[in-house]
């Protein structure tokens, strides 16, 4: 059984295991997360995720916290040479904090506001 990893499928690189691969980002891989993906259960949700970015869709994973969600989307981001911007919902985030808002000027006068992206179009 083949484990995932980068390889060169004609001339693009990619990510992965056959049958499921992505082509890999515009960063140089890296695996130096200390998170073992060719162990079983991490390796079988990894498998599970890559069979979900086969779609043009979102992938929504869900679950009890520490489960390993995070720790798995990051190790896949860094192995196949992504940027990961985490963002963090709850009852408490606001839509400004996620799309932006008009504030305040540091260092500008009284009254001078300007538009800062929020976390998700930063993303």
């Amino acid at each position: 059984e083949q484990h995932p990893g980068v390889a060169n499928v004609g001339n693009t690189r990619v990510f992965g295991a056959a049958p499921f691969r992505i082509p890999c980002g515009p960063e140089p891989p890296t695996g130096d997360e200390g998170y073992d993906l060719s162990a079983p259960t991490p390796r079988r949700n990894l498998m599970r995720i890559l069979r979900g970015l086969q779609l043009s869709k979102p992938v929504l994973l869900e679950g009890p916290p520490g489960v390993g969600k995070t720790s798995l989307v990051t190790a896949l981001a860094r192995r196949a040479g992504y940027p990961l911007v985490r963002i963090n919902l709850s009852d408490q985030t606001d839509i400004m904090d996620l799309l932006g808002s008009d504030l305040p000027v540091e260092g500008g006068g009284g009254g001078e506001f300007a538009w800062r992206d929020g976390i998700l179009l930063d993303a």
